[in-house]
């Protein structure tokens, strides 16, 4: 509390020892000082930058539409940053009110729909309003492929003729065109795209639909040609480039470990569109298809021979009838048995189908970078410590790399299609290696363009600071010369320290360079025949001076008496 004490006591004598001039012009500066060091501190706390719409990208027709907001609303501070616009921070309101003012905010799902809904109105025609319809889906379409993965903007365009006759049918086609972001469209993405199209539209055709990649300049549909393919592409090729593309994906995906390893992949096809192949074998125990089993049993007995031979006469009245007795003759019995049965040759048949273009051979060449091998081999014979890495040996080095081959054949016979073992395991599989030059090191940057990007980020702190500087060093200038500029300030300490002594002698010589500056300047002011008269002399002197005045003319008073 001492320290603080004296501080103050010390500032109060420094503020009463200024004139009054003085005291309003330090106090501005002091004033200035605080406004300085409040915007300094609150541009450090809401300044700097920050992306617009937390860093969402925007493609090209968005970004046009949002710089030619920005140029109407007067806002030239923003910059382009991959696609991202970056804005001064705690501006982001005005930049937002600007994109909503000019229409330029970017759209997102159901936009375009409900824009087309809210234009209805009972007045406008059916067709108009259809049209008004179709095109919002087209452009919500193209949104939504447009969000997809490594597409930086879409459109889409569809269209239906009517075809004559009673059925009435109707021809549907669509195009999309699309743009990549660095690089080629997959085969995946193309497939996503032809599925969105197809089920926004009822009855279209998936092969009906046109992509066109404009970054690349590839087409890929059409009208679909003999094979079921596009009548513009090779049905062998396309079939081929997927095979290829598939093994080298899981080749590299097993290789991954290794950096900068090449893999190539090599698919040889069936060239038959269809192959079928019935056969039939035989059996040589026949099997029956049908069988039947017929009795007949038959009984004869002969006839009895009796009575009186020839005939009656039907004229004679009543008479008795005679029974005479009967006598057994012999007869007979036969059984007949019919089978019948329908026997045909046993056999099996087997029919066989095989895919169209079929791999019929599947080769592999891989391609390791040479310090791979150092790094391994490094790796196993890490340095002494306190000790130079020392360089492999050839024959090390080579054991190295065989090891490294066979491991890698070992990997990759697993993921290709078995084939014929002979004398070589791998028969299929070349692994070799490359001498992997380094690339040219990125230039680093030079001061100059550091020191400029530093000063661009940095300009206004810095601007704050000289501000603060030079009002503190206004300040220091006019505290340390009250009197006069260039003129120490000096306290009744100071003078009471100095030794008694005649203070305004008029003679010259050692003593007067010996003499402190206020006693010099008194001095001069009395030498000098010019200026106002004593009277008024004595009243700036005391003003500005009152205890070093009060010495001087304590020790003239007594030098005289």
């Amino acid at each position: 509390m001492d320290f603080v004490n004296k501080a103050f006591a010390q500032l109060t004598e420094l503020f009463r020892s200024l004139s009054p001039g003085t005291r309003i012009v330090g106090g501005l500066l002091i004033a200035a000082i605080g406004i300085s060091l409040f915007y300094l501190f609150q541009f450090q706390a809401t300044g700097g930058e920050e992306f617009l719409l937390g860093g969402r990208p925007f493609d090209s027709s968005e970004m046009a539409k949002i710089e030619t907001a920005f140029a109407k609303a007067g806002l030239s501070q923003s910059e382009i940053v991959d696609n991202r616009i970056r804005i001064p921070r705690g501006k982001k309101g005005e930049y937002l009110a600007a994109l909503a003012d000019n229409n330029a905010l970017p759209a997102d799902f159901y936009k375009h729909l409900d824009e087309a809904t809210a234009a209805d109105n009972p007045f406008a025609s059916t067709r108009s309003l259809d049209l008004r319809r179709w095109n919002a889906k087209q452009k919500e379409l193209a949104l939504i492929i447009s969000r997809m993965r490594g597409i930086e903007s879409a459109t889409v365009q569809y269209d239906e003729e009517a075809k004559g006759g009673l059925s009435r049918q109707k021809n549907k086609t669509a195009m999309v065109a699309i743009q990549t972001i660095g690089g080629v469209v997959d085969e995946d993405q193309i497939r996503a795209i032809r599925n969105v199209i197809a089920s926004a539209y009822a009855g279209l055709d998936r092969h009906s639909i046109t992509i066109t990649d404009m970054t690349s300049g590839l087409s890929y549909g059409g009208a679909l040609g003999p094979g079921g393919v596009p009548e513009d592409e090779s049905m062998y090729a396309s079939h081929k480039q997927k095979y290829e593309r598939d093994w080298q994906q899981k080749i590299a995906a097993q290789l991954a470990t290794i950096p900068g390893v090449i893999v190539g992949v090599n698919v040889e096809l069936s060239p038959e569109i269809e192959h079928s192949k019935q056969i039939v074998k035989l059996d040589p125990k026949p099997i029956t298809l049908q069988s039947s089993e017929a009795t007949t049993e038959k009984t004869t007995q002969a006839p009895q021979v009796a009575g009186r031979p020839g005939a009656q006469s039907n004229g004679v009245g009543n008479q008795p009838v005679a029974i005479a007795a009967t006598s057994s003759s012999p007869g007979s019995s036969l059984t007949e048995t019919k089978n019948e049965a329908i026997n045909v040759p046993g056999y099996e048949v087997e029919n066989i189908g095989n895919s169209p273009l079929m791999p019929t051979m599947v080769t592999a060449s891989i391609e390791v970078p040479r310090s791979y091998l150092l790094q391994v081999w490094r790796q196993r014979n890490p340095p002494a410590a306190g000790t130079e890495a020392k360089l492999p040996d050839p024959a090390e080095l080579l054991k190295v790399q065989t090891e490294t081959e066979n491991r890698i054949k070992e990997t990759v016979r697993n993921l290709l299609p078995p084939v014929a073992q002979g004398t070589n395991p791998y028969p299929h599989i070349v692994v070799s290696t490359y001498t992997d030059l380094p690339g040219a090191p990125a230039a680093a940057p030079t001061f100059a363009s550091w020191a400029k990007l530093w000063l661009t980020d940095n300009w206004q702190t810095l601007a704050m600071i000289g501000v603060g500087l030079m009002s503190l060093l206004m300040l220091r200038s006019m505290v340390r010369s009250p009197g006069q500029p260039g003129s120490p300030v000096r306290t009744a300490s100071d003078e009471s320290a100095e030794p008694p002594g005649p203070r305004l002698a008029n003679t010259d010589g050692p003593e007067e360079a010996a003499e402190p500056e206020p006693v010099q300047t008194l001095r001069k002011r009395f030498k000098s025949t010019a200026g106002p008269d004593l009277k008024v002399e004595l009243q700036e002197i005391v003003k500005d001076n009152p205890d070093a005045a009060a010495n001087i003319l304590r020790s003239w008073i007594g030098d005289a008496a």
